[in-house]
Parts: C-alpha cells; structure tokens; sequence
C-alpha cells in the first residue's frame, strides 16, 4: 500500500469489505493490456504505470529508498521521440523507477543504466559509473513479493504512422535535437558496449568481479 508498505491479504480483504471501497482489476479479461496511452506513444498507459511502480518498489538506483510511487517513471534507454521504433520505447523492460534526483543525475549523464528481463520474467538493473565501476541493481524488488505480476502481458508499442523526419535542412534549427540525439546515440552505443563485455564474462563471472565501492 502507498505510504504505508507491504500489508497482509487479510488486511486487504478487509479494506475491499469497507463501504466505498472501489475494486478495479488491473488485468480484468487477462488480455494484453495497453502499453502507453493510445495518443501518446510516450507516456506509460495507467496500467503500465502501476505495474512498474509495484514491480520496482523503491527508486531502483542502489541505495536509495525512495518509494516508487514518489518518484519518476524513467525510459531506461532513451526514447527517441523522432522516430520511437529506434530505441527507449515504452515497454515493461524499457521503464524503471527513479526519485527525481537519480532521474536527474541520469539525465545529466552521471552515470548509465541499462535493464533487462530474465529468462523467468524478473527485471534487473545495471549500473555504469563514469570511472569504471559496475554495479547492480536491487537483489529483490516488487516483483519477488508479488510473482504473479509476471502474468500481466502488455502489447507490442506500435510502429509509428510517419516516417522520421528528414536530416535538417539549413534553413531549419540544427543544434538542440541533433546535439541530443548525438548523445543518446553514445550511450546506446555504450550500453550495447556493456552487454557484450557481459556475454563474454558471463554473468556469473561478471557479478563476482563487481567492485565494492559506491555508485557516485
């Protein structure tokens, strides 16, 4: 529950007895929900929403204990809002929790995050410091409290209607988007870098050689 934490199914039962209690299944036909609002491509659909924010629990940055659900939703790689096929597309693995801070500080570039789904439906993060250092996520989240999350399907984004735009022409602006796409070319870049240096490893070898040291 919302400002309160982790509460017991009889406590539960009992608050859905009270009058004007208002029950709303999140996933009534078990159909594949909606993943964004249907005109906004951007914007997590309020299913989606909540999803992450139970699925995460806290601001999934190690070593903050901001509730999820005061914080931001964060497109983990980021979403290209001229042609949204290309990357950070809103999706289950392509959102994470984030306090406002720690989305800041990524957005500046302090440091480079990147998720992904395991082969049993539980998401993970991973850190990437500017010095080197490589640190994961969270051991447990939501997601361990609440298994049967990992039912809940969501549809494919679709592709965009229009194609992206053309490069600029001189006659149109050419810094603020071509200097923004630069730099999350880069990091997808980096991050692309980062899963390969995994695979070698292999995870296991990758998580004994963590450094212990903090991520900022």
């Amino acid at each position: 529950m919302a400002g309160y934490g982790v509460i017991s199914g009889d406590y539960v039962r009992e608050l859905a007895q009270r009058a004007g209690a208002v029950i709303r299944p999140v996933n009534p036909k078990g159909k594949a929900l909606r993943p964004h609002l249907p005109s906004d491509p951007y914007r997590p659909s309020r299913a989606m929403n909540l999803f992450i924010r139970i699925r995460d629990g806290y601001c999934t940055v190690p070593g903050c204990d901001k509730h999820a659900f005061a914080g931001d939703l964060d497109h983990v790689h980021e979403y290209d809002h001229d042609n949204p096929a290309a990357g950070g597309q809103t999706t289950a693995v392509g959102l994470a929790t984030k306090c406002r801070m720690h989305h800041q500080m990524k957005t500046d570039g302090v440091f480079l995050d990147d998720q992904y789904i395991d082969a049993n439906g539980k998401a993970h993060q991973i850190f990437y410091t500017p010095n080197g250092a490589t640190i994961h996520g969270y051991a447990e989240s939501g997601d361990d409290l609440f298994p049967t999350l990992r039912d809940i399907t969501f549809t494919n984004p679709q592709p965009p209607k229009h194609p992206p735009p053309q490069p600029n022409t001189p006659e149109s602006p050419t810094r603020r988007r071509p200097r923004l796409a630069d730099t999350h070319a880069r990091r997808r870049q980096e991050r692309e870098r980062n899963r390969k240096a995994l695979e070698g490893k292999g995870e296991q070898e990758a998580r004994r050689t963590i450094e212990d040291r903090p991520p900022f």
